[in-house]
């Protein structure tokens, strides 16, 4: 087996089945397996012509953390690529990565990401996903915004993303995998990332192929600060692990000024509902989303009740 690829995913079966057409497809000369570890309540069916590749795997309901643990201690092959549900491979992409996971044993190896050109061409045509697109989230490379950047040849990385991660098992197993004791999503990937960097590991990001970030059903403003509000959750649970680093500090005049959007953030959630889609306004309706962000993070960070 030449590789296994372990894909968590949770009640987003329209996106999932997309992101196995290209994967079913990508692997066709290649000898992997494809791990479906299902932390949804409903069960998925997988179509007759994909069941001698896909395996699906009931998930202890604890989170994409756990699911990542199973995957990886039930996998056949030693090198693991982690793949998110939203994810759109293609086979050039998923050789290179092979290829530079057996090159590099012994460190990590992302790939550049972007979101497909026809998510963006739609996106871009609302007032939030052009905040998106502006503030880099729609590429691995806004991801990465502040760190250095090469487009031309492998390079190093301060971190790595579980969104299209390959990691042979002995690496996985020296820092017994990912901490499945965060409340949410989110800093697993710190945590996991900064164990292994202390074991030596080295992460690598491979920009000349690229793969598709297919979040085609998380373009909400309102969702997307619940989930930020949940990552400020998460983050002081960090903090209170020992990742003193990730600490954040409140004035006394910051502190009031969240309060008082945190109070009032229904009334500017509505106007910006109602705030005309033109683009001479981003500027405007990007200055609120980030107060708003800000706030949402406040929440979860101090955790407020809402």
């Amino acid at each position: 087996m030449t590789v296994s690829i372990i894909i968590p995913t949770k009640n987003r079966e329209q996106i999932l089945f997309n992101s196995l057409e290209h994967t079913v497809k990508a692997i066709e000369d290649i000898d992997v397996e494809i791990l479906i570890i299902n932390d949804g309540d409903k069960e998925l069916l997988i179509p007759v012509d994909w069941m001698s590749k896909i395996r699906v795997i009931k998930s202890p309901g604890e989170g994409v953390a756990a699911a990542r643990n199973l995957g990886a201690k039930i996998a056949a092959s030693d090198l693991l690529i982690f793949m998110d549900d939203d994810i759109l491979i293609n086979e050039h992409a998923l050789k290179k990565t092979i290829e530079l996971a057996n090159q590099y044993p012994d460190s990590t190896i992302n790939i550049n990401w972007i979101y497909p050109p026809e998510l963006l061409a739609n996106i871009i045509q609302t007032k939030f996903g052009r905040y998106l697109d502006n503030h880099g989230f729609t590429s691995l490379k806004g991801w990465n915004n502040g760190q250095p950047w090469n487009a031309h040849e492998l390079f190093q990385n301060i971190g790595i993303t579980s969104q299209f991660l390959a990691i042979h098992k002995h690496v996985f197993n020296s820092v017994n995998g990912y901490d499945e004791t965060f409340p949410h999503a989110g800093f697993e990937d710190y945590d996991f990332a900064k164990r292994l960097r202390e074991n030596g590991v080295h992460f690598y990001i491979w920009p000349k192929d690229s793969i598709f970030h297919n979040e085609t059903d998380r373009h909400e403003l309102n969702p997307w600060l619940q989930r930020k509000r949940r990552g400020g959750e998460t983050r002081k649970n960090a903090v209170l692990r020992g990742h003193q680093e990730l600490e954040l500090h409140y004035s006394g005049i910051k502190k009031m000024i969240l309060l008082f959007l945190s109070f009032s953030k229904d009334f500017w959630i509505c106007f910006l509902n109602i705030l005309p889609n033109y683009k001479w306004l981003d500027g405007f309706y990007g200055m609120i989303v980030n107060a708003l962000l800000a706030t949402y993070i406040f929440e979860g960070y101090t955790k407020m009740k809402r």
